[in-house]
């Protein structure tokens, strides 16, 4: 294969050890350079223009590429939940194990931690519960960026947020939250994080990268588990409910 000067552009939070074996001889192999950011206006702005030639990016911000109809990009493979295997997951709403709410209507006005505005189980899924109620997300709760994954869950518990949604399969590696929170909500078809590619990338490389990801087994601290082929239908329902937010919270 001849080697290419191509870029891999990868969202930091998803986890993905791009620094490891296989990846590195790969990308080495197939002349592109790997570069692993938390900028996400950054990285959003890049894949408008349709920069990277290959990006890792939550499964949200693919839905938002496509329904703000990115022409350059498709998914090539979906990460799925390690303990079900399936491209979806459920995301819970928590509190504090002596909070008195006891669902996200009682939550109004609190202060809510999320990830960033491009998260697939903290941002997006309490936009689509409230949406639903005819409420929006950014005039519900007092909004506060709160890095990290289990970091989010402590910040709860630490009072210095009363609530956040976080993935179930991460809640769970760290068994104390079931004692020292609760949960007073959920969303059920969060998608998964997806790798996708310029449509007109070198169909060698796409193949090459394709066989290493389905062959790839992550380990089991990762976020997510193995990878699948992707397909629409695996985002269709998350694709659809965020298509009904108003402009204002894509």
């Amino acid at each position: 294969m001849a080697t290419q000067n191509l870029t891999f552009l990868l969202n930091k939070n998803l986890d993905f050890p791009v620094t490891d074996e296989p990846w590195t001889s790969l990308l080495s192999g197939t002349g592109m350079t790997a570069e692993a950011t938390t900028d996400i206006p950054e990285m959003n702005r890049l894949l408008e223009e349709g920069g990277p030639n290959m990006a890792y990016v939550p499964g949200a911000g693919f839905c938002v590429m496509m329904r703000k109809g990115n022409p350059h990009y498709r998914g090539l493979v979906i990460a799925t939940s390690k303990f079900s295997g399936q491209p979806a997951q459920r995301t819970l709403l928590v509190v504090r194990h002596d909070d008195q709410a006891s669902n996200i209507d009682d939550l109004e006005g609190s202060t809510y931690g999320y990830l960033n505005r491009s998260c697939s189980s903290s941002f997006f899924p309490p936009a689509i519960m409230l949406n639903e109620k005819g409420k929006k997300l950014e005039t519900f709760f007092e909004l506060k960026q709160v890095a990290g994954w289990q970091d989010r869950v402590d910040a709860v518990v630490a009072k210095s947020i009363r609530a956040t949604m976080i993935l179930e399969d991460v809640w769970k590696m760290t068994p104390g939250n079931a004692q020292v929170t609760k949960v007073v909500g959920e969303y059920d078809t969060c998608v998964p994080a997806v790798l996708i590619v310029r449509k007109d990338l070198d169909p060698d490389v796409v193949t090459t990268f394709q066989e290493h990801l389905l062959s790839y087994m992550p380990d089991w601290k990762n976020v997510y588990g193995a990878f699948r082929p992707f397909y629409f239908a695996d985002i269709q329902t998350f694709y659809h409910q965020l298509c009904q937010l108003p402009v204002d919270e894509v």
